[in-house]
Formats: C-alpha cells, structure tokens, sequence
C-alpha cells in the first residue's frame, strides 16, 4: 500500500540531486571577459592621431566607442564595431584635447557584459613670435606674441628664459578673447637669449610649450658683435644704409652711405681692404678703398643721394659723403677687415 508514495519521493529526489548537479553548468557558461583598451601613443601634439585598441572580447561580438573630453561629466558614443575572430578591434582618433576613451561590450548568451578605458592626454599648440631691432642690443626691447590652440580664452601663460641651465620665468602673461598675448620686455644683458612660452597642463590638455626663440644680444657700445681684437674694422649694414666704423669692438663713427642698386648690388661677406687710392676725383669723391676686385667704399660728386631712402644707386660700391671719407681714409690701413651684412 505504501510503496506508491515512496517511489515518488524517490524519483523527486533524484530530480532534484539532477537539477543541482547542472546548476554549476550553467553558471559556467556564462563567461568574464577581460576586455582592455589601450591607446598608443597614449600622449600627442595636437592634431596628432593615436590608435585605440580593445582586446579579451568574444569573437563577432559588437563593441561601442565612446568618449569623455575635459571638463564633461558623461560619455558620447562615437563609433560601434564587431570584434574580429581574435577578438581584438581597433580604431583611429585625433582627439582636439585631452581625452577618456571608453569600449563597452553588451551581455551575450555566454558572457557579461564588460567595459574599459584609456585616457589619451594632448599637448595644445604653442606658438611663440618675436619681434626685434637687428641686431639687438641690451637697452632695446622684443615684442613678444603667444598664441595657444586650442583656444584657451583666460589661460595664463609664462615667458621664460634659459638661464644657469633651466628656464626661469620672465614674464606672465593672460591668453585673451582670441587666446593671444602679447608683451614687450627688454633684452637683458649682453649674451645669448633664448625665450620660449610655456601653458601648464589644464583639464582639457596637458602642458605644452613653443620652440624657443634664440638671438644674440650685444652691447650698445658694440651693437654688431665685432669682436674686440679688430683695432679697426668697417661694417656696412646693407639693410640701414650705414656705415658703421670699429675699434677694438667699439663703435666709434656712424655714417649714411648709398649702396649699390638693384641691378649691381653691393655684396655682403667679410672682406678686407687690399688698396688705398689717393686722388680720385669725379664720381669716386677724393679717395676711394678697394676690398672686392671694384668694389670699394669712397666719396661721391652727387651727395644729394645721401639724403634719400632707401638709397641704391651706386653700380655696387659704398659711397659716403666726401668729408667722411677723408676722416675714414686717414684712419684705415690696408688689411682693415670690412663686413657686409644684410
């Protein structure tokens, strides 16, 4: 009578020892992926591209690429993929400024979902233009422009200049409306200047800085640079029309000169005087000194000409006003070095 009941809760148990041995089957069926996101390169000039690469997702499964730029709070979805049979994928971006790239992987049949990140930091663009008296000497002043990009509208940039081995700050200075600045600072001693711009990192780029911008400074008593151990030395500066006369380094007389015209430029180079002519007369004034072949530097019987700018009209030669050339010609040995600069 009794064994109808018995064999029912014996086949119940038996169902139930069955279901609890697949319970941990199925809980093995659902996979974690290890899905990573890796950027490289992970830091870029602007304008600059990197890749994204995702791997650890099944094979065929969809993947979504999103992104977080500085200073947003959620994430945009920028491109939707399917991983390959090696379940990687990848993709290629020029981010405009620093930025968190995220790849989510939706639940499937066999796995969970999952996601990743990588941040990717953008070095802005900094340009850095100066504008100064050639050449340039202590007591003058550089005009100086930073522009950033991207805009960084209220941003504070530094001037900085090399000294003792690093860059020390020289000037800040406040990006405006058009993310530029500008400032006039003086030289400095005498020497080698390097300036450059620098912007310090934000939330929406890392820290940047410009090429820098190097010039030699010269002292005002020497201008050009010439070196002290010239007891005598002409430079002629093509571009001021100027004659400029040097002992041991220093500027001792200044004087206008006319200069050779388009046609029959006057060359610039080193050189050095090899004659001294006497007498000339005409159109050669009353001496004249040869430093190139006929090239020379002498007086003029047309001395209006000095009065004029820009002042080309000699077929090459340096001419000077004739009471200049006389105090000049007294002066000057052969072997006298002349420079012409542009």
């Amino acid at each position: 009578m009794n064994a109808r009941p018995k064999l029912v809760a014996v086949f119940l148990l038996l169902f139930v020892v069955a279901l609890a041995a697949c319970l941990p089957a199925v809980a093995r069926a659902i996979e974690q992926p290890q899905l990573t996101l890796t950027a490289a390169p992970a830091t870029l000039a602007l304008g600059a591209s990197t890749t994204l690469t995702a791997r650890g997702a099944p094979a065929g499964a969809t993947l979504t690429l999103s992104r977080k730029r500085g200073g947003e709070t959620d994430f945009t979805v920028v491109d939707t993929t399917t991983a390959g049979a090696d379940g990687t994928a990848s993709w290629t971006r020029t981010p405009p400024e620093s930025t968190t790239f995220r790849v989510d992987l939706a639940a499937g049949d066999t796995w969970a979902p999952a996601s990743a990140e990588a941040s990717v930091g953008v070095r802005p663009k900094v340009q850095l233009v100066a504008a100064a008296p050639k050449p340039l000497h202590e007591n003058q002043r550089v005009r100086y422009t930073v522009t950033v990009r991207p805009a960084q509208p209220g941003a504070t940039v530094q001037l900085s200049r090399w000294s003792s081995g690093a860059w020390a700050t020289l000037q800040d200075l406040t990006l405006g409306a058009d993310s530029t600045a500008t400032a006039a600072i003086l030289a400095g001693k005498p020497g080698r200047l390097a300036v450059r711009a620098d912007i310090a990192a934000g939330a929406d780029h890392l820290a940047g800085h410009s090429a820098p911008w190097k010039v030699a400074v010269f002292d005002h008593r020497n201008p050009y640079g010439v070196p002290t151990r010239y007891p005598h030395l002409i430079l002629v500066d093509l571009s001021q029309y100027k004659l400029y006369y040097h002992e041991y380094g220093n500027v001792v007389r200044v004087f206008k000169c006319v200069l050779g015209r388009p046609s029959l430029p006057t060359p610039h180079g080193h050189f050095k005087i090899y004659a001294k002519d006497p007498h000339m007369g005409g159109p050669y004034g009353p001496y004249r000194m040869r430093y190139l072949g006929l090239y020379a530097i002498h007086g003029t019987d047309e001395p209006w000409l000095l009065d004029r700018y820009p002042r080309n009209y000699s077929h090459g030669c340096t001419r000077l006003a004739n009471a200049n050339i006389t105090w000049l010609y007294s002066r000057v040995p052969v072997g006298t070095p002349v420079w012409n600069v542009p």
